[in-house]
């Protein structure tokens, strides 16, 4: 049932806005966007779709096709669920429009939760984009992912970057978008015109402010500080000699060296060279699993499984500790990489493709 639909449904009457916004896929530079460094995300067909109503008290009441009803109001704490989302929508909306209030909202979902393809980034962006449209405010893709953030940092939990909200907010389909996460500068590029892009899930979910991601955040910012850098992004792999303590040279080493990966893979992207982009996938792979030790047993199984199946390249994509997988491979082997991928990983589930010419 989409937003629309839930809406009708559950308030009996019909929304003033429908809005969405899509879930991406990271293609390689993963944990780099905290460190002000280059990402390459593309977005997926799957997506968020948000209903909603002004009211004119401080209530939120909503209704999640995935997560159930639930009410609070505008000046409660954060409590750990989806409201939270929309708590600090309006927290921010108020700065800007002091007469917003409340809110009746619905939300529907095709992307998996938990899955890393950036489930919270869409919902941010949608919900700003219908409070935006509703309040005739405009607001450029690059502040709406400013704001997006920061309902993460506030009231979510997870210090992230700023790579999810720029994809959802700004991606094209078909095209990686090439992001300087210290500038927010953005370059499209077309993804390979004979190969794809598909996405599996592992079995595994994680949540991320549950999780070891502020963890890993942390230590980065010790790597950082050892270094004397104002962030990772300036580092070289020369410098880390300098780190005496084992576990933050690990975790400085794949932020350095996952930059490099980034910028050599745009090179790919351009040179029209889908081999050397596959060993840039791979090597990431290895850099998150032994450096940043980010990957899981059912990641790594569906890695290894991908490659000796015959793709080019493959690695986990989003945050890890769960998730998902992306792997590179021709249209023509796509189908029987895939399907041996299912067949050696029971658990796993494909997710989407990413190709020209499904998007074409």
């Amino acid at each position: 049932m989409n937003s629309a639909k839930l809406f009708h449904s559950f308030f009996q009457k019909e929304p003033s806005i429908t809005t969405f916004a899509h879930g991406r896929v990271n293609l390689i530079g993963e944990h780099t966007d905290y460190n002000n460094g280059f990402v390459l995300p593309s977005l997926i067909p799957q997506s968020i779709e948000v209903s909603i109503c002004l009211r004119e008290d401080d209530k939120i009441i909503g209704i999640s096709s995935e997560f159930g009803e639930l009410q609070s109001i505008t000046s409660s704490p954060k409590d750990g669920t989806w409201l939270d989302f929309v708590r600090g929508a309006i927290y921010f909306f108020q700065k800007i429009s002091p007469s917003l209030k409340g809110l009746e909202v619905a939300v529907s979902s095709t992307i998996p939760s938990g899955s890393g393809l950036s489930s919270s980034a869409a919902l941010e962006t949608a919900l700003l984009r219908a409070i935006s449209q509703l309040k005739d405010i405009s607001i450029h893709s690059q502040e709406m992912a400013r704001i997006g953030q920061q309902i993460e940092h506030q009231f979510v939990g997870t210090q992230c970057g700023i790579m999810d909200q720029m994809a959802s907010a700004s991606g094209i389909f078909g095209q990686a978008i090439f992001l300087d996460c210290d500038n927010l500068q953005t370059k499209s590029i077309p993804i390979f015109s004979h190969h794809s892009f598909v996405i599996i899930h592992s079995g595994s979910t994680r949540k991320l402010s549950h999780g070891k991601y502020n963890e890993r955040k942390n230590e980065t910012s010790k790597a950082s500080a050892i270094l004397e850098v104002p962030s990772l992004r300036h580092a070289t792999i020369d410098q880390l000699i300098k780190i005496e303590d084992p576990v933050i040279k690990k975790r400085a080493k794949h932020i350095i060296s996952e930059n490099d990966r980034v910028l050599k893979a745009v090179s790919c992207l351009e040179k029209n060279d889908p081999i050397s982009f596959g060993e840039l996938m791979n090597h990431s792979h290895q850099s998150m699993r032994d450096d940043y030790e980010i990957s899981s047993d059912e990641l790594n199984q569906v890695v290894e499984s991908a490659k000796k199946n015959g793709a080019l390249g493959a690695r986990l994509t989003g945050a890890g500790f769960g998730g998902c997988v992306v792997i590179l491979a021709t249209n023509k082997e796509l189908p029987s990489v895939s399907k041996s991928v299912l067949e050696d990983c029971p658990q796993a589930y494909p997710v989407t493709t990413i190709s020209q010419e499904l998007n074409s």
